[in-house]
């Protein structure tokens, strides 16, 4: 398992766990793709083979391929969803039975800030008095997202960004992308591995950036009707947070366009129209209106509102 524009965060853990200092709850956070579980992964083999560790050694392979029996993804066990009796099930009432391959067991929480609070409180005592094999990994957008009794007892580690040169690389050598597309992909995800597999292998992302073209394709033709219904397609704040994301990097083109500049978005070629349709100050202001619209969307506002709000300010 190669890692890419990880290194610093890696350095840390790494000379943390040789000093023996490697916390026993720790909470990773970072946007989704950012390599949350990735950095577990790591962390899992900081714990069971050393720092750093080799990489080739069986648990090592095992934690890789995910068959390690005793690193466990508890939102697998779970079928996808945390509930209590569940959590008590494979978390709490286990925690007392020593590994079975090892001398370490680590708990993974992908998505914990799903965990209900009930949930998160049937952990304290295991997290507050931990047998000595025990060890607890959450991973989660934002700590706010968890309670203050959880936050107060994990290390939390934010995911850094990753160059978009590194993530290029990446996709280059790990998956077999073309050099110059995994370029363009490393741009338009602002560096984000995750979020470029899941656009090349078609999946939710290339959703977002279509629903973004479109959007840009009605402010190219001047058509609210166009803009809001691209913009309303979006049902969650997340995946509407994305599309105006995307919509941003169509804008941001539009403007190097005038400008003779490079082009990295999902929609050069509306990028292109748009250019021609609107001036300079224009398409900053468009810029500037989008972003405080996503600033506010993180505030719970309705997005509905949210959007025609928006088609009114753009056009």
């Amino acid at each position: 398992m190669k890692l890419y524009g990880k290194a610093p965060l890696t350095e840390l853990l790494t000379s943390t766990a040789a000093e023996k200092r490697l916390p026993h709850a720790i909470l990773l956070t970072g946007e989704p793709g950012s390599g949350r579980r990735t950095i577990a992964k790591y962390i899992a083999k900081l714990f069971m083979c050393g720092a750093p560790p080799c990489g080739g050694c069986a648990a090592c392979n095992k934690i890789d391929q995910d068959s390690h029996p005793d690193v466990i993804y508890v939102l697998d066990k779970c079928g996808g969803t945390y509930n209590i009796k569940q959590v008590r099930e494979y978390v709490c009432d286990n925690t007392a039975v020593k590994p079975n391959d090892g001398d370490v067991k680590v708990y993974v929480f992908e998505k914990a800030d799903t965990l209900r609070p009930d949930a998160q409180n049937a952990l304290l005592k295991n997290i507050e008095e931990p047998q000595p094999w025990v060890k607890f990994i959450f991973i989660c957008e934002s700590s706010a997202s968890l309670l203050t009794t959880i936050r107060s007892r994990v290390t939390e580690y934010s995911m850094p960004e990753c160059p978009e040169e590194e993530c290029a690389k990446c996709l280059a050598e790990q998956y077999g992308v073309d050099k110059k597309a995994a370029l363009d992909n490393a741009r338009m995800m602002n560096g984000n591995i995750g979020r470029c597999l899941e656009a090349l292998n078609g999946g939710d992302e290339l959703k977002l950036m279509e629903s973004a073209k479109r959007a840009a394709t009605g402010i190219a033709k001047r058509s609210g009707y166009l803009l809001c219904t691209a913009l309303g397609e979006q049902t969650g704040r997340m995946e509407f947070s994305a599309v105006l994301e995307y919509l941003a990097g169509i804008i941001s083109d539009a403007i190097s366009v005038r400008a003779g500049g490079e082009l990295c978005s999902c929609g050069k070629n509306e990028a292109k129209i748009i250019a021609g349709v609107f001036d300079d100050v224009k398409l900053v202001s468009m810029l500037e209106k989008i972003y405080d619209v996503n600033s506010a969307g993180q505030l719970n506002i309705n997005l509905a509102l949210s959007a025609a709000y928006l088609t009114s300010v753009l056009l």
